[in-house]
């Protein structure tokens, strides 16, 4: 790469850090503060974009290969959700609105990419393939926005959703795939982002969740695509399931009371958690329950489906249990 490459990293280094250590200017700036009653600065997804657009860019302009426009694809759609969360961090556009502009705009990306489609569904446990023919063009943007959501419902208190994505980055990392360039500039990102979100000085935002949720999809599509990697359905469930999960319960709940599925509350398993335990406990404990299945199916040979349905006991065990415990504190 040479020397101009890592003087622009420098630089890029010292750009995300100007912004978050002057996260009141520009949150007042841009008006980026997460809600009247809290003016923390919602400046995580803005610092982490531009890191990740100067990284690229230096990649592209000092590389010797020829310009991967595979990955100037990746970046425009990385930008235009960043826009649409960006704009919600401002205005609070309805969640219909973000997530129909997300889906279309996924949409819109596969049509020129077909790399990332989920062709298929393949099942471990029933040693089946699935075949989505045509509707993988309209599956793939659902799956993408299911984990948005998820992961958008787990950035509720100070370093969670960035150690969850972390954690995720770990889990499904393979020096092979072609979206590295992008991954690992992102988890230096987010340690950067971090140091001052555990701080207590900037939030992440829907620009942040948006940017990379969507970024993590797209891995563990390309992992998943990836002829030498078998990656089945059931291994990336194990992944994603506490999150996940505890989006379903929401959803359950709120509609059972009448609610919209969409409007938050503070029912959520970090508020539960965080009720009872610090914010440290809190977030050992979430990512415990997001870590120790698949480090075990790394270690030993193990049945994924006994994983799967001891994590989610697990879970509802401890739900059930705080709560429980709530009920008669009170």
């Amino acid at each position: 790469m040479g020397l101009y490459f890592y003087l622009l990293l420098l630089l890029d280094l010292f750009i995300i850090c100007l912004i978050f250590n002057n996260a009141t200017f520009f949150s007042k700036y841009f008006g980026l503060s997460k809600k009247k009653a809290d003016k923390t600065p919602v400046i995580g997804g803005l610092g982490i974009y531009i890191f990740l657009i100067i990284f690229n860019l230096s990649l592209l302009i000092f590389s010797k290969q020829n310009i991967n426009f595979e990955q100037i694809n990746i970046l425009l759609l990385l930008t235009v959700v960043f826009i649409i969360g960006f704009i919600d961090d401002i205005y609070q556009i309805s969640y219909t609105y973000r997530l129909l502009l997300i889906y279309l705009t996924l949409f819109v990306f596969l049509q020129f990419t077909d790399f990332y489609l989920i062709d298929y569904l393949y099942f471990e446990s029933l040693n089946k393939t699935f075949l989505l023919d045509n509707l993988s063009i309209y599956i793939t943007p659902f799956f993408i926005l299911l984990l948005l959501n998820s992961l958008n419902m787990a950035d509720g208190i100070n370093g969670n959703s960035g150690l969850i994505i972390i954690s995720y980055i770990i889990l499904l990392f393979d020096k092979n795939l072609n979206l590295n360039t992008l991954i690992l500039p992102t988890l230096l990102a987010i340690i950067i982002f971090l140091y001052f979100n555990l701080r207590n000085k900037i939030y992440l935002g829907d620009s942040g969740v948006y940017l990379l949720s969507v970024l993590v999809s797209l891995y563990t599509i390309n992992k998943y695509n990836f002829l030498d990697i078998k990656l089945s359905c059931e291994e990336i469930f194990v992944i994603f399931l506490i999150p996940g999960i505890d989006m379903f319960r929401l959803f359950i709940t709120r509609i059972k009371n009448n609610k919209n599925p969409f409007k938050g509350d503070l029912n959520h398993f970090h508020h539960i958690l965080n009720k009872r335990f610090n914010l440290t406990q809190t977030i050992i404990i979430y990512l415990l329950l997001i870590n120790w299945p698949n480090i075990l199916l790394k270690m030993f040979e193990i049945n994924i489906l006994y994983l799967i349905f001891i994590n989610i006991f697990m879970f509802i065990f401890i739900i059930y249990t705080l709560n429980k415990l709530e009920k008669l504190s009170k």
